[in-house]
């Protein structure tokens, strides 16, 4: 069972500045974005998260690990005084207008080796080098400078906790660029910490952001088995029941040497397949299909009909909550029925972006898909089954800088 611990946390000292110098997570900022963090604030979590200050990882790991222990001899960083769990609220609006709120607990995650009797599961597959590069800079700054980001099925226990802290004033505020409303409040009280505790522990814990630096924290852990407090995570906890978290599709761009036409012809010989005029997601959304996807080709767009039962013809009676995933039927069916020889893949929850490269940069054929549920994340790992890799973006991200959880000892300066 998933076991969620209170910390002393480090928190920057002028909250009033936070929203010049949060970042969000290092996998998601781009190069421009990294520049224009570095440059927007020399005090930007950026210059932790994802520095830029020297070509060679050790040394700039090492620039990171002297940066930290600056701040905080500068006060620019403080510790907190008493071990809290830390309640983090996003508010914003999506790109249809709507408003939603997404609130969960930042507390220290009992870290435990992936299973099916584990109480943290993940839910898509990883990659060995990102993994490589934060043990790296772990080794070196033994802190966990972002929240990984899981979610679990908590029928609502916490929700009425989490409202009544609305009326306490909070640890953190500010308004990002794109309108997000940020909010912690720290929870201090005994009681209130077993509560949220309490509540966590059944789990699972899905992992639905931070694949990679949990399995570096095990690495890391294994490497420091005499001491337990290298033996947990910083994670934010988020109860899918209620908590209106929006998850975006991951589209892809194909590249391969079968021209477009062929690709068509293809498509067309073995699923049903209807020009698209308007809107892709309209076609998406209007489908009776179990699986459908809009193919975009240089000169039009086609909507293709999967069932289910294309699904099980190939890959034969394995969990329903995996079949069901529309990316598992792209890639264990359509792709590889279409093009039996493979191709390039890009990924991309940007759309315009995907036929930017099929218009503009001569790729074959541009794949959009549905929205995944946050349910279907869980369903599926507790399957047992992973997902294709990037099958999900949740959004907003649990952004880097509202706080930071040293491990071991007490560190220099005081903290």
């Amino acid at each position: 069972m998933p076991e969620l611990k209170p910390f002393r946390g480090v928190r920057y000292r002028d909250s009033a500045r936070l929203k010049d110098l949060v970042c969000p997570p290092y996998d998601v900022i781009s190069p421009e974005e990294q520049r224009h963090l570095h440059e927007l604030d020399p005090h930007n979590a950026v210059h932790l998260e994802l520095s830029n200050a020297h070509d060679d990882r050790t040394e700039r790991n090492k620039i990171v690990a002297a940066t930290f222990e600056r701040w905080v001899a500068e006060g620019i960083l403080e510790r907190d005084h008493e071990e809290c769990l830390y309640v983090y609220r996003q508010d914003f609006t999506d790109a249809q207008g709507r408003r939603h709120r997404v609130a969960g607990v930042i507390g220290g995650l009992e870290l435990t080796p992936f299973g099916t009797n584990s109480g943290v599961l993940p839910h898509e597959r990883t990659m060995p080098g990102p993994i490589e590069d934060r043990l790296a800079l772990l080794r070196a700054l033994p802190v966990n400078i972002s929240p990984i980001y899981a979610i679990y099925r908590g029928a609502g226990g916490l929700a009425p906790f989490l409202d009544s802290l609305t009326t306490r004033p909070t640890d953190a505020r500010f308004s990002d660029d794109h309108g997000i409303l940020h909010r912690l409040w720290r929870v201090r009280a005994p009681a209130e910490i077993s509560m949220i505790s309490d509540a966590v522990r059944p789990g699972p814990l899905v992992i639905a952001d931070g694949h990679h630096r949990y399995e570096t924290a095990l690495a890391y852990r294994a490497e420091n088995r005499a001491d337990e407090a290298r033996a947990s995570i910083m994670c934010f906890c988020v109860d899918v029941d209620v908590e209106e978290i929006v998850v975006l599709p991951y589209h892809r761009a194909l590249r391969t040497d079968v021209e477009s036409t062929e690709v068509k012809r293809r498509l067309q010989g073995r699923w049903p397949v209807e020009p698209v005029t308007g809107e892709p997601q309209d076609a998406l959304g209007n489908s009776s299909a179990d699986h459908p996807f809009v193919f975009h080709f240089p000169d039009d767009q086609v909507l293709v009909e999967v069932n289910d039962e294309d699904v099980v013809a190939r890959v034969g009676e394995r969990s329903k909550a995996w079949r069901d995933l529309d990316v598992v039927a792209l890639h264990e069916v359509v792709l590889p029925e279409t093009l039996p020889d493979g191709a390039d893949l890009v990924f991309s929850r940007d759309r315009a972006e995907i036929e930017r490269l099929v218009e503009r940069e001569g790729w074959t054929a541009g794949v959009l898909l549905r929205a995944l549920a946050p349910a279907q994340v869980v369903d599926v790992a507790q399957s047992g089954e992973r997902m294709p890799q990037k099958a999900s973006y949740f959004w907003p991200k649990a952004i880097t800088g509202l706080v930071f959880r040293p491990l071991g000892g007490e560190p220099s300066h005081g903290l």
